[in-house]
């Protein structure tokens, strides 16, 4: 791997060699480049805090109409309207409307016992045997299984969706992202249909019955292909972000277990640890935007039409926003980190993550007080558009392996498939 700290500043955002570690170069571009220009892909990057919240704050100059991820911004690819994290003003609130009512924080409270069974029934039969892993036994089950459940997906479907769903995400190393067909929601096309004939309590039968007004005045429900973007959105997003923050508290609190100890003595601190989590290691590399207008940074000028990407995993560390940003610590005074976004295009579905968060945080802790994980064994997503764990091997104080010196092997990074888990 390149020397960071040597030679001209550089981000690339498909280079695999900042996939493990990229902080030690967002600390140069805050310091030496806050306002980044990357010749090869022609891309501008941010990194301070208080300038991505300006560029967040303000849809008017910084505009999402044309995607947020930098290989859809180039591609020019077209745009769903249903598609409304990728939309402008009014596509974008009058689709959000519609589904703030499936996360209100009381909606999302109610489904917390579920999560919590789904929880328990993963991780229980592993206790005996103190193996476990974060995503192939936790991430990849709770997350799919609630947001399955709030759409009304069939529980014996959801593997397969969230196959097609993380298969689209993944890459090969060092290339962007191309295949943006799944956008559409085809896949759901069958579930869609049959809710039609089979209306249940769930978020798809809302979706095909609500009347609400457009964006040009007129009442009507949602068209299918409308709904199909939409339930694609969800399932990929609810499964998603949860499925790495459960990764990134893992492999965190193992690194600090003087900080786990602290949480596993006192539950209250569990939100607080999670918010700790979400700032220091956030899913999302970046956010995209486009300029609708020229716009000044650090006295320069960024021009009309250009690619504004904001680097929200600099910014979460930004030390003139969080003391000592390079440190973990639950106990920090809290500011309020990027993670989800800021303003009007902040994270619709932010309050069921946390909740999950720290349900899984909670179980967890009830049956593993202790834990090492087996980076020897894990491996990084090859993604330009997440970072995080496609599998996390841990290990408690009743596995023989407990206490064994550790191999110096850093994490691999995923090949375009889903690596399988290294057996126990």
């Amino acid at each position: 791997m390149t020397n960071p700290n040597e030679g001209p500043v550089r981000w690339d955002p498909y280079n695999t060699s900042y996939f493990v570690n990229p902080y030690p170069i967002f600390r140069r571009l805050r310091e030496e480049a806050p306002l980044y220009y990357n010749e090869e892909y022609d891309f501008y990057a941010i990194s301070r805090y208080d300038d991505i919240v300006r560029v967040l704050g303000d849809r008017d100059t910084f505009i999402s109409g044309q995607g947020t991820l930098l290989e859809v911004i180039k591609e020019k690819v077209p745009i769903p309207d249903s598609l409304f994290i990728w939309q402008d003003q009014p596509k974008h609130m009058m689709y959000r409307s519609l589904l703030n009512r499936a996360f209100t924080p009381r909606r999302v409270a109610e489904i917390s016992d579920k999560i919590r069974a789904f929880c328990a029934n993963t991780l229980d039969p592993l206790v005996e045997g103190g193996e476990f892993n974060f995503i192939d036994d936790l991430g990849l089950e709770m997350p799919m299984r609630v947001i399955g459940m709030a759409l009304g997906l069939p529980d014996e479907n959801l593997k397969e969706i969230q196959r097609s769903s993380n298969d689209h995400m993944r890459t090969e190393p060092g290339k962007p992202q191309t295949d943006h067909t799944h956008m559409t929601g085809e896949m759901f096309a069958n579930y869609v249909e049959w809710r039609v004939t089979h209306p249940s309590d769930d978020l798809m039968t809302e979706m095909l019955n609500l009347e609400f007004t457009d964006h040009e005045g007129t009442v009507r429900k949602l068209r299918r292909d409308e709904i199909l973007v939409l339930v694609n959105l969800l399932a990929a997003a609810g499964n998603e972000t949860t499925n790495r923050l459960i990764g990134w508290t893992g492999k965190v609190l193992a690194e600090h277990p003087d900080q786990r100890r602290q949480i596993y003595e006192n539950r209250a601190l569990i939100p607080q640890t999670i918010e700790e989590v979400l700032r220091f290691e956030p899913s999302g590399a970046s956010i995209g935007r486009v300029l609708a207008k020229d716009a000044e940074f650090q006295g320069k000028t960024v021009p009309k039409g250009a690619t504004l990407l904001c680097l929200v995993g600099a910014a979460n560390r930004d030390e003139s926003k969080f003391v000592n940003g390079e440190q973990f610590d639950i106990n920090r005074e809290r500011v309020a980190h990027l993670t989800f976004g800021y303003g009007f295009h902040a994270c619709i579905g932010n309050a069921l993550a946390r909740i999950e968060g720290r349900i899984a945080l909670e179980e967890v802790l009830n049956r593993f007080p202790e834990w090492d994980v087996d980076l020897a064994n894990a491996y990084l997503s090859s993604s330009s558009a997440v970072r995080g764990w496609e599998t996390l091997p841990a290990y408690s104080p009743k596995s023989p392996r407990w206490g064994r010196p550790k191999p110096a092997t850093p994490p691999k990074i995923s090949v375009g498939v889903r690596p399988e888990p290294a057996a126990a």
